[in-house]
């Protein structure tokens, strides 16, 4: 790199943009050492320019490479420089780099939280604050990204936030968009790795391994050890442990295992596939697997001996949970293959050219949204009641944890974990989900139209219109969250029992768990 001797004078601003072109040529070739001097010394001489708009884009470019020679450098001086270059001038990238400005500042911010990608240490009440942060980054950039426009963005930020959800312990959805990013027929072995990390994490805290999970993690090992975009020298790891994981599974093959699975798959009914493909049964054993094993929603308390002679009491509390989100799946999807148009007909609703969107489909899909409030406010006394927290007449999902935070966070529990990093995305300020909360208070005490996406919004204080893709989006997201949000409940207690389980085993209680049946399937 000619462009990094000695500098003894002032550079053009389009000698600067040459160097920088340069630095990602070094980038790219691996030469990190040098790419950084270089990155040092065009910052150096960018400092001697004016602000302009041209200075600024020169600035943005020198910030992400900053982030990435830091990175693989394990130099947070050099990650820190990248982030201040972005922060400092945010207004201006947020304008004009949207996108990339949030998913690089992402980037740079969880490559401080991970060490470079060397820390063993995991997610914890003393660093959750700098992962909720990242997460919220690649949020905004997802919500801004066009797939169609910049499709290779899309996957790259999808797997990065599952990342992060992985980190914080939000299995379901981490899986969830693992799974999506490779139905799509993703070239990123990253999608398929941290999948099947993800579900080693998953067995470790939860010892739920099963021979299918296994194959789910040999999957990602078989991947990644012939995709192209994994350097070779890695190669011969992730084919051992695809061949150690192997040798636990006997004599069946994988492709056998396929065909079996796609049987018992097609034996269920057309609404339990469509809870599969959708991602909203509540079984663990469905978090990663269709097979007939998940057939059923079996999340429960009750799995194997726990020491809680009150046990019963929140197992109650979980069928009176399970029951509203079985509720709201049905509406889901009778919403989309039911046909209301009698109902509709029958209803008989005013022409006021006013645009709303009415009729029978959508009043399910308002109930729905209505109905995962209901339960994210139960859990919260769930969660009160179990942990002997206080409670008053207005305890909500949103703010149960502020008035109990010192108790929550003077204990170790990945589930507990979870559900902060939860509460943290409907935060009204700071999470990039708080306007569901205003979505419900519309909907249950105000009034709140859904419109078309070409309407003109005009919103007040007692009129609120959303049009009705972002409704749909919202929703969808919703269901998902509120499905973690059961999933980690019932981990956090799980753990809980886990940890408080007498080293004499002669004194546990061993629970057998009956399932009621229903006579129309006996």
């Amino acid at each position: 790199m000619g462009l990094f001797l000695k500098l003894e004078m002032k550079l053009s601003l389009e000698k600067i943009n040459e160097a920088i072109n340069s630095i990602s040529n070094s980038i790219d070739q691996g030469e990190w050492v040098e790419a950084l001097l270089g990155s040092e010394m065009m910052l150096s001489e960018l400092e001697k320019h004016e602000t302009s708009n041209i200075v600024l884009k020169l600035y943005f470019n020198l910030a992400s490479q900053f982030i990435d020679v830091g990175t693989y450098l394990k130099n947070t001086d050099s990650i820190l420089k990248g982030i201040q270059i972005l922060e400092k001038n945010s207004e201006y990238f947020e304008k004009d780099f949207n996108i990339t400005y949030f998913y690089n500042l992402a980037n740079g911010k969880l490559s401080l939280a991970n060490n470079c990608g060397y820390s063993k240490e995991e997610v914890s009440f003393k660093n959750i604050e700098l992962f909720n942060e990242v997460k919220n980054l690649y949020w905004k950039a997802f919500k801004l990204i066009n797939k169609s426009q910049d499709y290779d963005l899309y996957q790259q930020n999808l797997i990065n936030l599952a990342n992060v959800l992985k980190q914080q312990f939000r299995f379901s959805e981490a899986l969830q968009i693992y799974n999506l990013v490779i139905k799509q027929n993703t070239i990123y072995p990253q999608a398929w790795l941290n999948r099947s990390s993800c579900l080693e994490q998953f067995d470790r805290l939860l010892d739920h391994r099963s021979h299918k999970m296994i194959i789910e993690i040999i999957k990602g090992y078989d991947f990644s050890s012939k995709s192209k975009l994994v350097p070779s020298d890695w190669k011969p790891y992730y084919a051992h442990k695809s061949k150690f994981l192997s040798s636990q599974l006997g004599s069946k093959s994988l492709e056998q295992d396929e065909l079996e699975t796609r049987k018992e798959y097609s034996s269920m009914s057309h609404f339990r596939q469509w809870c599969i493909e959708e991602n909203l049964t509540l079984n663990i054993h469905g978090m990663y697997c269709p097979c007939i094993a998940n057939e059923r929603d079996n999340l429960t308390l009750l799995e194997g001996v726990i020491s809680s002679g009150n046990i019963l009491q929140f197992e109650q509390y979980l069928n009176r949970i399970k029951a509203e989100f079985s509720l709201i799946r049905v509406l889901y999807y009778e919403s989309k293959f039911t046909d209301n148009s009698q109902f509709d007909y029958e209803s008989c609703y005013s022409e006021l050219d006013d645009q709303e969107i009415i009729n029978i489909r959508y009043e399910k899909l308002r109930t729905c949204f209505r109905l995962c409030f209901s339960i994210l406010d139960k859990l919260s006394i769930f969660l009160c009641q179990y942990f002997s927290l206080s409670t008053d007449k207005n305890t909500a999902f949103n703010n149960f944890w502020y008035k109990n935070k010192s108790s929550l966070e003077n204990k170790t529990n990945f589930g507990l974990i979870a559900i902060n990093s939860l509460i943290c995305d409907l935060n009204e300020k700071n999470g990039q989900f708080g306007f569901y909360k205003i979505w419900r208070n519309a909907l249950e005490h105000h009034l709140l139209f859904l419109v078309p996406d070409t309407f003109e919004l005009s919103n007040d204080s007692s009129h609120t219109y959303v049009k009705i893709s972002d409704f749909e989006n919202g929703l969808d997201n919703l269901l998902q969250f509120t499905r973690s949000s059961i999933f980690s409940t019932v981990f956090a207690i799980v753990e809980d029992l886990r940890q408080k389980a007498p080293k004499d085993k002669q004194n546990l209680i061993e629970v057998t768990v009956h399932k009621k049946e229903f006579k129309s399937f006996q």
